[in-house]
């Protein structure tokens, strides 16, 4: 009796393709590339920032910490920190109250075009930064804040409100609603169903919110250029304005402090949505 089976089929059995393998292969091969372009800059910044050397250069000549202490030293260096997380702490607790609220009465309340209002509030971060710069340093100027330390809040704290609002409402979609149910059915008002149920209910989400807000305006260059004056400079201004005048191992130095405070920041967030604290 012939075989059923025919040489076309044989041969494409033999030729077939394992895609999983492959699909395997290069997605670690992407992963390798990703931490390697990641990896490589940090370390030849933190090398840079410790040489003993008077100019930028890899690899670093001797070992030194003179750059850090010039950093502690300079009052240059300890004001723009100072502004720095002022206004980042400023602009975190501004942001989250504002994405906050409107989370909260979008997902408690019937309110017309919800929707709509929705897209308006995540609408800061889809917009080029460039545009918001400008307007809000247009608005500034005419409101007279322009230049200072509350400009910078106030721009951020707007600029980045959606990104608590989108935590926030993440939150408040996972409650089960009949948890406040019965709050309220054994004589709980809305106020304390709020503090006592809601709030620790989605703590997480808020201070995930918050801690967004906190390291993106403590990087964040162009807004804030825009919105302060003369004398009011962040961090990254400050980097930006000393790179104009050639590359000075100070601002390697203070780059290092930029990542380690961000690393840890990022740890923090990750292990808080892993559970791991709180």
């Amino acid at each position: 009796m012939a075989s059923s089976h025919s040489p076309e089929s044989n041969t494409g059995a033999g030729l077939s393709i394992p895609w999983g393998s492959i699909g395997a292969l290069l997605a670690n091969l992407y992963i390798t590339i990703m931490i390697l372009a990641l990896a490589i800059p940090l370390v030849i910044i933190v090398a840079v920032s410790v040489t003993a050397g008077d100019f930028l250069e890899f690899p670093p000549q001797g070992f030194s910490l003179q750059y850090y202490s010039e950093i502690l030293q300079s009052a240059n260096w300890l004001s723009a920190i100072q502004l720095s997380v002022t206004v980042a702490i400023g602009s975190s607790i501004l942001a989250t109250t504002l994405g906050g609220a409107l989370a909260f009465g979008l997902n408690r309340y019937e309110i017309r075009y919800s929707k709509s209002i929705w897209g308006l509030a995540v609408l800061p971060i889809l917009v080029p930064p460039v545009i918001i710069a400008v307007g809000l340093m247009s608005f500034f100027l005419v409101i007279g804040i322009w230049g200072s330390p509350l400009a910078i809040i106030l721009a951020h704290g707007i600029v980045f409100a959606p990104f608590p609002f989108i935590m926030i409402s993440s939150g408040l979609d996972e409650i089960d609603s009949s948890v406040e149910e019965a709050a309220r059915i054994l004589g709980a008002s809305r106020s304390q169903t709020i503090r006592t149920i809601t709030v620790p209910l989605i703590a997480s989400n808020v201070v995930i919110g918050l801690l967004f807000v906190f390291i993106i305006s403590l990087n964040e260059y162009l807004i804030a250029l825009f919105v302060s004056g003369p004398g009011t400079e962040t961090v990254p201004i400050l980097i930006f304005s000393m790179l104009r005048y050639g590359y000075d191992p100070t601002i390697a130095a203070i780059s290092v402090i930029y990542m380690v405070v961000t690393i840890g920041v990022i740890l923090i967030i990750d292990f808080k949505l892993d559970g791991q604290l709180w």
